[in-house]
């Protein structure tokens, strides 16, 4: 898939691009029926009930990683992410004729919490180092196998945080520090009360629009992301199994 020039403007502003239904549907069930068969192998799923008792020793976050461990699917999501949709996309965005993009992608499961949704001390990350030069180093796509409901684990990001490290008034202390000197989007360090609707709309922040985006969406949706911003998990609050998976294009 080539993307329009407009897709690009969107994504060199916000960092974020989300392609509705990239993938066909059986592009993604293969792979949602695949980990269904690995859950219920490991005895994580017993018909229609869902048990967490192997993983619930971990911090809440950690039992993604611990899932993605246990959940042998590897195979599977290398061919997804293979897919004609996501490597034209890529290149599309990185402007880049590489022969080869490397695909080690990385499942992203979380079984259901009660636990409160919040935007609240979140783990707010990058996974690179910020390139002292302000060029696109790498994109991270997302791939919803199963449809993901709005507070239902979802990860999420900061659209535009990728242009505030490189901001005079960061001071070298890049996009944390105007986020949290910010009256809005301190919250989200503060750990006080955070307004996550207001928090979800466009917001000015010496000259840039920033907002929480949730990759909530449908199975097949892809989120194409520039590593340079800011994410992270959430919970699941929902009664559903998150099923996403990524891969990092460097």
């Amino acid at each position: 898939m080539n993307l329009s020039e407009e897709q690009k403007k969107i994504f060199q502003e916000t960092g974020i691009l989300h392609l509705k239904k990239a993938l066909r549907p059986n592009d993604v069930s293969i792979v949602q029926q695949a980990i269904l068969s690995e859950l219920e192998r490991l005895k994580l799923k017993v018909g229609s009930k869902l048990s967490s008792s192997k993983i619930n020793d971990l911090p809440l976050f950690q039992q993604t990683g611990r899932l993605g461990q246990m959940v042998k699917v590897e195979s599977q999501l290398t061919t997804l992410f293979r897919h004609d949709v996501i490597v034209a996309a890529v290149r599309s965005l990185v402007s880049n004729n590489s022969p080869a993009l490397s695909i080690h992608p990385q499942l992203l499961l979380s079984f259901p919490h009660k636990a409160e949704w919040s935007l609240a001390k979140l783990n707010w990350h990058l996974d690179i180092t910020v390139p002292k030069q302000n060029v696109l180093v790498g994109v991270q796509a997302f791939v919803l196998i199963d449809d993901v409901q709005t507070r239902g684990g979802a990860t999420l990001a900061i659209a535009g945080s990728h242009q505030l490290h490189y901001l005079p008034q960061a001071q070298g202390g890049n996009a944390h520090k105007l986020l949290r000197d910010d009256p809005l989007f301190t919250q989200l360090y503060s750990g006080d009360s955070v307004d996550a609707e207001k928090l979800a709309k466009p917001h000015n922040i010496h000259g840039v629009d920033v907002l929480v985006i949730e990759m909530a969406g449908k199975a097949g949706d892809v989120f194409f992301m520039d590593m340079r911003v800011l994410h992270a998990p959430s919970v699941n609050a929902t009664k559903k199994i998150r099923m996403m998976a990524t891969n990092r294009f460097i």
